[in-house]
């Protein structure tokens, strides 16, 4: 375990309760992880003080405190490391993005690939270091571990919904086209949440795919985008 590692889990253990193991959550999370009693606003506090603290840490210290979370025992670990993900400085997030590929082989469960894979860090350093984020990005599109199909199209939603990004919507497109058969809600709401990303920057884009691929695309995708299109919001409002 890194040393830095070591610090911020005494801190999480220090503020959390008795920590939880194999309860009702585990379906809803995807995985039976075990996770400390801690809400996420402490894990957030936690999270920018430390960064804030720690702004000189050199990137490849960084990295290897990332990586050791990640591939920490808890849930809330992994979670930790998309939070320090959004507080890190520029030089911070300059490593090697390939190590994406790495981290996803310990996260499972929409709620630690989702940790990880979204935030301030892809909305700025995906379209910062495409040629690498491109290839990736189609490689985790046409992987065997699920967990990397799903990042292959969340990674995605950040950017997209900050950015009018032509390359960002076309590999979106593509990775959506590949992935659209498949019928895991790991996939299909990941489909939907990238479409209606796409809705502020890319709306005719989003509007014509829509309308020409409906037979095929998973149906939860199809209404939440037309609501969202029509609407604004994910669902339709309650009378």
């Amino acid at each position: 375990m890194d040393r830095h590692h070591k610090e911020i889990l005494k801190a999480i253990q220090v503020n959390a309760g008795q920590g939880t193991e194999h309860t009702f959550l585990d379906s809803y999370l995807g995985n039976a992880h075990p996770r400390y009693a801690i809400s996420a606003p402490v894990l957030r506090t936690i999270a920018k003080e430390w960064m804030r603290s720690h702004r000189d840490l050199p990137v490849d210290a960084f990295a290897k405190l990332l990586t050791s979370l990640i591939g920490g025992k808890s849930s809330t670990e992994k979670w930790m490391a998309g939070m320090l993900l959004d507080y890190s400085t520029q030089d911070q997030r300059t490593f090697d993005p390939k190590l994406f590929d790495q981290w996803l082989d310990h996260l499972i469960g929409w709620a630690e690939v989702d940790a990880v894979c979204t935030g301030t860090y892809t909305s700025t350093e995906i379209s910062r270091n495409w040629k690498k984020w491109a290839s990736l990005l189609s490689k985790f599109s046409k992987s065997k571990n699920i967990q990397k199909r799903r990042a292959s199209l969340v990674l995605l939603c950040s950017p997209l919904s900050k950015h009018a990004d032509e390359r960002l919507a076309a590999i979106a497109i593509e990775n959506i086209d590949r992935l659209k058969a498949e019928k895991e809600i790991l996939i299909t709401k990941a489909i939907s949440w990238l479409l209606r990303s796409m809705v502020k920057h890319h709306r005719k884009l989003v509007e014509d795919y829509i309308y020409e691929y409906k037979n095929t695309l998973p149906r939860i995708a199809v209404r939440e985008t037309q609501v969202k299109l029509s609407t604004g919001r994910k669902t339709k409002a309650k009378d």
